[in-house]
């Protein structure tokens, strides 16, 4: 008796290459979306024809015109977040803090606000700005 020669269900071959399509997509999407953090408040720092750079490792404050303060994008009351900064300075007096303040904010409230940080303990205080382009 002869049975007919079977031909292998080809349907695996032919799915193989979506899968791999679709997981490196996955992969994709999640690392480019993590890359992206937002701040939980708008803040438009002022312009500044000076070109200084940022450090990656400093501490960022937020500072809104409302009185709205944020660490790291974690949101504080203003004692909170000198509490913190008074704490983490104790740990690590040379921790540079990037101060990114709203363009709209008066002066004098940048300068109180400054000075606060300083009798916390800040020794290097950036004031982050926008490049005139």
């Amino acid at each position: 008796m002869h049975f007919p020669d079977r031909r292998p269900d080809q349907t695996e071959e032919r799915i193989l290459p979506l899968i791999n399509v679709v997981f490196l997509l996955l992969i994709f999407f999640m690392i480019s979306g993590s890359l992206s953090v937002t701040e939980p408040f708008d803040v438009v720092p002022p312009s500044s024809t000076s070109q200084g750079q940022h450090e990656p490792d400093s501490l960022v404050i937020l500072m809104g015109t409302d009185g709205r303060f944020a660490l790291d994008n974690e949101p504080l009351t203003r004692a909170q977040l000198l509490a913190r900064i008074d704490t983490i300075m104790q740990a690590q007096p040379q921790t540079p803090i990037t101060l990114k303040a709203d363009g709209n904010l008066p002066g004098n409230a940048l300068v109180g606000f400054t000075q606060s940080l300083y009798e916390a303990g800040v020794k290097k205080l950036r004031l982050l700005t926008e490049s005139e382009a």
